[in-house]
């Protein structure tokens, strides 16, 4: 019911918007046009009415001042029925292609992107720990409720506490839990990639839909009595910025974050593989050594090789303790 609601939302959001970007006077739409606009009247009336020459050069030099300053180079590229054409208009598309659920969490899905990460960090921590509770293990010594609240990652901490800790599940067991819990990951994963590759694919089809609005209203302007050039202007500005809007919101924003949060799916995904590899070595107490020799190659290649110069360092002072 809610996925339909969701759907039914997005087709009345999606022919507002339109509706919006049609009727929305284009004048107070950009508000560089609505200054010249605005600068433009106020010189032909003072003009009419037999204003002084001094007060209608200080008018002009008013208008000259807006169009080089900086504000008015800003203004150029703001225009509200572009915007609302462009993000509303794609977002009405993702409501109907999405579940709401997901419609809804699409600025998490962005903010994770800009949110600090730490893998290469995790890595070497999982690395360390998984060393320590196997060295700890072996030597016969119970891994203690301390230790798995000392562990950071969630993943690890509770893999140890329920397959470790408490010694009653099976290799094979824990294989399946874990590569189910990896699948599952991944298909999350792939639901937020889809989501902001959709979005990449959206932005610029609704800017060419704002262009195409923006041509044949500028047309309408150029056939009527009394057009002024700030009419053209209007709409002019609205058939180029809705298409400058959705090009840089898909090329500058949303691909670009769509391909890193892909790559940080698969970095995820490593890691938790080089989990389930070492909850495997810890269930079968494999020697220190060996689970180290095997699970370094899940590290940066830059980790890699201070863990392997530590190594080294520590062998040749005779000091082996993890």
């Amino acid at each position: 019911m809610k996925d339909t609601l969701g759907t039914l939302l997005g087709f009345i959001l999606g022919a507002s918007l339109l509706v919006f970007g049609i009727i929305f006077p284009d004048r107070y739409s950009n508000y560089y046009v609505y200054q010249i606009t605005t600068y433009d009247e106020l010189i032909t009336k003072m003009e009419e009415v037999g204003r002084p020459v001094v007060e209608i050069r200080q008018a002009k030099a008013e208008l000259k001042q807006f169009k080089d300053s900086l504000v008015g180079s800003i203004s150029k590229f703001l225009d509200i029925k572009s915007f609302g054409i462009v993000v509303g208009g794609a977002f009405a598309a993702l409501l109907i292609a999405f579940p709401v659920s997901k419609a809804v969490s699409t600025i998490k899905f962005i903010a994770l992107a800009f949110a600090r990460r730490r893998l290469q960090e995790d890595f070497l921590e999982v690395y360390e720990i998984i060393l320590r509770l196997l060295a700890k293990r072996n030597a016969g010594e119970i891994i203690t409720d301390a230790d798995i609240e000392e562990i950071q990652n969630d993943n690890l901490r509770e893999w140890v506490q329920d397959f470790i800790a408490v010694d009653v599940v099976s290799e094979e067991m824990i294989t399946e839990i874990i590569q189910s819990e990896i699948e599952m990951y991944n298909y999350r994963a792939y639901e937020e990639i889809d989501v902001l590759r959709f979005l990449g694919a959206a932005t610029p089809a609704f800017g060419m839909v704002g262009t195409v609005v923006g041509l044949i209203l500028m047309l309408g302007a150029a056939s009527g009595e009394n057009t002024s050039i700030s009419d053209v202007m209007g709409s002019m500005s609205v058939a180029l910025i809705t298409t400058l809007y959705g090009v840089l919101a898909a090329q500058l924003i949303l691909i670009p974050i769509a391909s890193k949060r892909f790559q940080l799916k698969e970095s995820n995904v490593k890691l938790l593989e080089m989990i389930q590899e070492g909850i495997l070595y810890l269930k079968k107490r494999e020697l220190v050594d060996v689970a180290a020799q095997d699970l370094i190659i899940y590290l940066p290649p830059k980790l890699r090789m201070q863990v392997e110069e530590e190594r080294r360092a520590a062998m040749a002072s005779g000091d082996l303790g993890l």
